[in-house]
C-alpha cells in the first residue's frame, strides 16, 4: 500500500531518470501495487509521482545545466508515463535561492514543459520563504490563488495546444554543455575547495542548528561530501552567488562567437520564450544581489595570497562577463531593466554592508584560534546572529 516515490537530485540522475523511471513501472511489483491501489479508490489507473531536485542538481553543474536538465527530464519523464497510461505527479524540491528552483510561482509554472503539470503540482517552500508567503493570511492566500491559478491555465493550455519543440532546444542543449563545463572547471581548480573553506561562512554555519540534516552527508571535509543548501547558503552570505550565474556568461559568449545567428535567436524569444525568460531572469536576479565589492572583501579572508588570487579572479571575470552578456540579451543595464529587484538591493545596500563587514572582522577573530573555548563561543553566537542578520536582509539566501 505504500507508494514508492522515485528522487531525481544530481545532473547524473537527472539524465538516467526516464530509464530507471521505465525500469521501476514496469516491474511486475510495481504493476500489482499501482493496481491494487487503483482498485481502492475504483479508478482505472493510478498517478506516479516523481519528485525533482533542484539543489543537488544545481551543485553539480550550476545554473543553467540544473535549470534545463530538469526541464529535458521532465519532457522525458511525462512521455514515459504516456506510454503506461499513467499520470506523473511531479514533486518539486525547490529552495528559497534562484539557483535552487525560487522564483515567482507563475514564472515557475509557465517555464514547465508541455503536459508537465496535469492538473496537479507538489512541491516544498523552505527556509525564509515560508515566511515571506505564509506567515501573513493574507499573502499566503495570495500565494495560494496563484499557485491554484497557474496550475490551472497551464493545464488547459497544454490540453489545448499540442506540444511543439521549440526552435531554441537544441541551442539550450548546448549552453548548458559549456555552461557547465565553465562551472566544473572553476570547482575543480586546484585550491578552490580552501577557497571556499575561507571566503565564506560556512565553518559557521556548519556550527549552526538551523537545519533539519548535518551541514555533511559523512563528515568528510570534501565538496562532494557537503549538501547543496549549506554550499547555496554560505556563497549568499558572502554574496558571491555563484550558484546563481556562475558559467551563464561562459555559455553565451562562446554561442555568440560560434554561431550569432542563435545568439540573435535568443536575443529575440528572451522575453517570449517561458523556459528561457524564466532562466535569464533567475540569472539577472541573481547578478543584482551580488556584490563585487564585497566578494573582494570576503575573498581577503583567503591566507594563501596565491589561491586568493587566482579563484577570485576567475569569479570576477565571469561575473564580468555574465553582466556584459545579459546586458546583450536584455538590451540595456541590467540595473534598468530590472528596477524592482536594483531598488530592493539600493534600499538595503547599507545595512547589509555594515552587517557584512562585522561578519568579516567575527569570522578573522573566531578562526585565529586565540581566545578561551569561553570567548570562541561568544564569537560563534555573534557570528551566527550575523548569518541570520545577513539572511533576513538578503531574503534569498537558502
Amino acid at each position: 500500500e505504500l507508494p514508492v516515490v522515485p528522487l531525481f537530485e544530481t545532473i547524473e540522475d537527472l539524465d538516467r531518470s526516464p530509464g530507471i523511471l521505465s525500469a521501476f513501472l514496469d516491474h511486475p511489483m510495481t504493476i500489482r501495487s499501482n493496481h491494487y491501489r487503483a482498485e481502492k479508490i475504483g479508478q482505472t489507473s493510478t498517478v506516479q509521482q516523481v519528485m525533482i531536485g533542484y539543489s543537488d542538481s544545481n551543485k553539480d553543474g550550476g545554473i543553467v545545466a540544473s535549470q534545463w536538465g530538469l526541464y529535458r527530464a521532465q519532457e522525458k519523464l511525462t512521455q514515459v508515463g504516456r506510454e503506461r497510461d499513467m499520470r506523473i505527479r511531479f514533486f518539486h524540491g525547490r529552495g528559497g535561492t534562484p539557483s535552487r528552483g525560487a522564483g515567482p510561482t507563475h514564472r515557475f509554472l509557465s517555464a514547465l514543459p508541455h503536459s508537465a503539470l496535469n492538473g496537479e503540482v507538489r512541491l516544498t517552500e523552505q527556509g525564509e520563504t515560508i515566511a515571506q508567503k505564509y506567515a501573513n493570511r493574507i499573502t499566503a492566500a495570495r500565494n495560494l490563488e496563484l499557485l491554484l491559478a497557474g496550475t490551472t491555465a497551464n493545464t488547459f493550455a497544454d490540453a489545448k495546444v499540442p506540444k511543439q519543440e521549440h526552435p531554441l532546444e537544441g541551442i539550450m542543449d548546448e549552453l548548458a554543455k559549456s555552461s557547465r563545463d565553465a562551472y566544473q572547471r572553476l570547482v575543480q581548480t586546484e585550491g578552490f575547495f580552501t577557497f571556499f573553506r575561507q571566503a565564506t561562512p560556512i565553518d559557521a554555519i556548519e556550527q549552526s542548528r538551523i537545519g533539519s540534516r548535518p551541514a555533511r552527508r559523512t563528515g568528510q571535509q570534501t565538496l562532494s561530501d557537503l549538501r547543496a543548501i549549506p554550499w547555496v547558503f554560505s556563497w549568499s552570505q558572502s554574496r558571491f552567488y555563484i550558484s546563481g550565474w556562475f558559467g551563464a556568461g561562459r555559455a553565451l559568449e562562446a554561442l555568440q562567437a560560434s554561431n550569432p545567428a542563435a545568439m540573435e535567436s535568443l536575443r529575440k524569444e528572451a522575453f517570449t520564450w517561458a523556459p528561457l525568460y524564466n532562466l535569464l531572469t533567475n540569472v539577472s536576479a541573481s547578478i543584482l544581489t551580488a556584490d563585487r565589492k564585497i566578494m573582494s572583501s570576503y575573498g581577503a579572508l583567503v591566507e594563501d595570497a596565491e589561491i586568493r588570487e587566482r579563484v577570485l579572479s576567475v569569479i570576477l571575470n565571469e561575473f564580468d562577463r555574465t553582466t556584459r552578456m545579459l546586458e546583450l540579451i536584455f538590451d540595456g543595464p541590467l540595473p534598468k531593466r530590472r528596477p524592482r529587484t536594483h531598488r530592493l538591493m539600493q534600499l538595503r545596500r547599507e545595512g547589509l554592508n555594515q552587517l557584512h563587514q562585522q561578519q568579516i572582522e567575527l569570522l578573522r577573530q573566531w578562526r585565529s584560534g586565540t581566545q578561551s573555548s569561553q570567548e570562541a563561543d561568544a564569537l560563534l553566537l555573534k557570528l551566527l546572529l550575523s548569518v541570520n542578520a545577513i539572511a533576513s536582509g538578503l531574503r534569498t539566501t537558502g
